[in-house]
């Protein structure tokens, strides 16, 4: 009878082998359960970006168009060229007014509604309605003071036009200037310059009366 040869074949794991293996899994997966986190809000926080170029090429088609930027406030601001139909009232256009961070179906949960009772488009239409919280961000305001109005022109490197709402990033929070430039507060700085302590529940929002001068000339309105 032949014999078998065993010689060649492959052995199994041993325990202490299988042992190194699963703690190696576990320390990959703690690794990218702390990470994700930064991730996505790194991700979010380019998405936003996105969205306020995209918003800030529809307020320069309004100004070559109409001859200046809207004299609307707040939110309307950067709303009126979708009011005035200067921009294709459609839910991949829509989409831009509202922050990969806090998506339009968030909106209409936090207004007691469910996906599907309004369409997005539909709720942009809905220009009385516009005030706090009607998209994710805020934008240029005068306050009603007309020289204010002047400083889009005159310093358009410090006049924050289009700001988060409020800080729905982890990180930072993100603005832009009259000039187009993108820029980001980081929350640690926003902390240290004002006192706030957002690990303590305290918010900050944007508007006239601000903590941060440079977002004083915004509102979420």
């Amino acid at each position: 009878m032949k014999s078998l040869n065993l010689s060649g074949l492959r052995r199994g794991f041993t325990l202490m082998e299988m042992m190194i293996v699963i703690m190696i899994i576990g320390i990959l997966s703690t690794f990218l359960v702390q990470s994700a986190p930064s991730w996505i809000d790194k991700a979010n926080m380019t998405g936003s970006e996105q969205n306020m170029k995209r918003i800030y090429a529809t307020l320069l088609d309004y100004q070559l168009n109409k001859g200046s930027f809207p004299r609307d406030q707040g939110q309307k601001f950067f709303l009126k060229p979708w009011k005035d139909g200067m921009v294709e009232k459609v839910k991949q256009q829509a989409s831009m007014y509202f922050s990969p961070s806090e998506p339009f179906g968030d909106i209409l949960y936090d207004n007691e509604m469910e996906e599907g009772d309004m369409t997005i488009v539909e709720w942009l239409n809905d220009w009385d309605a516009i005030g706090p919280g009607y998209t994710s961000y805020a934008g240029f305001t005068t306050g009603g003071d007309r020289a204010m109005r002047g400083q889009m022109r005159k310093n358009p490197g410090s006049t924050a036009i289009v700001s988060d709402s409020h800080m729905i990033h982890r990180t930072a929070l993100i603005y832009m200037t009259a000039d187009g430039a993108i820029h980001r507060y980081q929350r640690s700085d926003i902390e240290d310059e004002t006192g706030i302590s957002f690990e303590d529940g305290d918010d900050l929002f944007v508007g006239p009366g601000c903590e941060v001068e440079l977002l004083q000339t915004v509102s979420n309105d």
